[in-house]
């Protein structure tokens, strides 16, 4: 039986598999993308799709300390429009 990786959301520190939770990568290049789909490789850090959960991980500054980068304007602006999106969906 093959089960899916765990890890832990950044904001709320709840764990879970891999696929419940969203993503953004510091890609090799060292640029900084919102990876809802987890296609992309490189250093990540992972979150509850909760708004709750995204402003818990940037006021306690989890891109800068997981990632070892500063989170651009465009990739939380992008963040915050599919939590948007999602929350009011359910």
């Amino acid at each position: 039986m093959i089960t899916e990786p765990i890890r832990r959301c950044a904001g709320c520190g709840r764990k879970t598999g891999k696929s419940e939770l969203i993503r953004i990568v510091r890609l090799p290049s060292k640029q900084v993308v919102f990876d809802p789909r987890l296609e992309h490789q490189g250093r990540s850090l992972y979150f509850c799709p909760r708004m709750k959960c995204f402003e818990t991980l940037m006021r306690r500054g989890a891109p800068d300390k997981l990632m070892k980068s500063t989170l651009p304007r465009e990739v939380r602006d992008a963040v915050i429009s599919y939590l948007s999106c999602t929350e009011s969906a359910s």
